[in-house]
């Protein structure tokens, strides 16, 4: 399959051209699947050169320079087009050998009520955006910023003029790339711990303050999404971390703040810590033991608040312990089954294909192969 890249600005255009010529607004689909047959596109992106010397003191210098490097790989868009309005997941088209991505959302464009398996973040820096969420329309205007849990059904439309960045972090390797946010105790740590776990429909809603820090960060995490240096990757997540400090240093107060998790408890956040941290050799008879409660209460509480059992969290975390130790080290199968906590490595293989849908073999090969 040829890999398929195209300008954030032709697909803009193609947007602007359709609303402002036909009175309608075209599909992302649309556009794209239109300059493709007119071989409007590139089959590289390596020639592009990014001038990472340009100052932001502006959300307009920020527009101008984030549109003239944005570019989307709508390879599996153009194979797969149904998948673009269904349940779009992980290995669709966003994170190829990336734990995060931002992009810009584009104006006029015709959107539908979709789902997908990973956080998506959206940022207005200028005009207004509508979000569609669970049959109630919310306007965010200059500042708002709102996350979006995995499987919540959902439907965005932007303004003509308006400025929307939109981050995507995979869910299934946000432990390990965000472990740092996720032992702090503040809104944005609380929401992501929960929703790990969580098959609930959320959102968090929030205003803050967009100052000079704000947009530079900004720019820094596109430049890095779009860099092929070494580290970029891990430079883009924790540019992300610097932003969401940012966030929460400017967090404007006000009734706009809307958190539809509100049976999220800092006791709850702590209890799944403590699970993750003692993975190994921790039982539920521990943990109660450790947070005061009988035994039976506590799993019918996290299994009522995250979704999850106990057991599956317990083992979630020896899978995730496992994973790096396969990619990090030469530790043989059996060492690594007891060392995350399994006394048959059997049992250890079976729970390790579940979670990851391949044997800990095949996955130590494919990474030895990267």
């Amino acid at each position: 399959m040829n890999d398929i890249y195209m300008s954030y600005t032709e697909i803009q255009k193609y947007l602007n051209t359709t609303f402002s010529t036909h009175h309608q607004k075209a599909s992302l689909f649309d556009a794209i699947y239109s300059l493709y047959k007119s071989g409007d596109y590139e089959r590289s992106i390596s020639s592009k050169k990014i001038n990472k010397n340009v100052v932001i003191k502006t959300k307009y210098d920020l527009f101008e320079f984030l549109k003239n490097i944005t570019v989307l790989d709508v390879t599996s868009i153009i194979h797969k087009p149904k998948q673009l309005y269904q349940n779009v997941t992980e290995d669709y088209f966003m994170f190829y050998k990336r734990d995060a991505r931002i992009l810009l959302q584009f104006q006029n464009e015709r959107t539908y009520m979709h789902y997908h398996n990973y956080f998506e973040i959206n940022f207005v820096l200028q005009g207004d955006m509508i979000l569609n969420l669970k049959n109630e329309k919310h306007k965010l205007t200059a500042g708002g910023f709102v996350i979006i849990s995995p499987n919540t059904l959902h439907q965005i439309n932007i303004s003509e003029n308006s400025i929307v960045v939109c981050i995507t972090i995979k869910k299934s390797t946000f432990d390990d790339v965000f472990f740092n946010l996720l032992k702090d105790d503040n809104l944005l740590s609380q929401f992501f711990n929960y929703n790990l776990y969580s098959s609930n429909q959320n959102s968090l809603m929030l205003y803050t303050k967009i100052d000079r820090p704000i947009l530079t960060t900004i720019s820094d995490i596109f430049i890095e999404t779009y860099s092929t240096a070494p580290q970029a990757n891990q430079i883009c997540c924790n540019y992300i971390s610097i932003l969401f400090s940012y966030i929460l240093r400017n967090l404007i107060q006000t009734d706009d703040l809307k958190n539809n998790t509100s049976n999220i408890t800092s006791k709850l956040v702590s209890i799944i810590n403590f699970i993750k941290e003692n993975s190994e050799d921790i039982t539920l008879s521990i943990l109660s033991q450790k947070f005061n409660y009988n035994p039976d209460y506590l799993g019918k509480l996290i299994k009522k608040n995250t979704g999850r059992s106990f057991n599956y969290l317990r083992n979630y975390y020896r899978i995730q312990k496992s994973c790096n130790l396969l990619k990090y080290t030469t530790t043989s199968i059996d060492e690594i089954s007891l060392t995350v906590g399994y006394n048959s490595p059997n049992h250890f293989e079976r729970c390790f294909q579940q979670f990851e849908k391949v044997g800990p073999r095949k996955y130590r090969k494919s990474y030895s192969q990267r």
